[in-house]
């Protein structure tokens, strides 16, 4: 192999650990959003309003220093007694170099 070669190879390697460690961060903070959704609808009771499920995930997530815009989370409840449902659809923007960015739409459900 010649040296342009190596050089070839050398830049293709540092462009990949480059995109894995923007992108890492977002996938790692969707990771801890799935583990807090999971943790809210075992903790919710059949009692509890859909507002207190609401507040009480708005403070995990502050905690984990995770934001998410409101219009984003969706709470449902099957029936007056049923189990609490959460969805969490939305989008991340990771800026890659220039002008050019990586977007990653997550849809989390528990």
């Amino acid at each position: 192999m010649s040296l342009i070669g190596v050089i070839f190879w050398i830049v293709i390697l540092a462009m990949v650990v480059a995109l894995i460690v923007k992108v890492m961060p977002v996938y790692y903070e969707n990771l801890s959003l799935q583990h807090i959704v999971q943790q809210q609808v075992q903790a919710t009771t059949p009692e509890e309003s859909l507002d207190r499920v609401r507040r009480d995930l708005n403070d995990r997530l502050a905690v984990a220093m995770i934001e998410i815009p409101q219009q984003d989370i969706f709470i449902s409840r099957n029936g007056s007694s049923g189990p609490v449902q959460i969805r969490v659809d939305y989008e991340r923007k990771v800026p890659l170099f220039a002008n050019v960015s990586l977007l990653i739409h997550f849809d989390t459900r528990a």
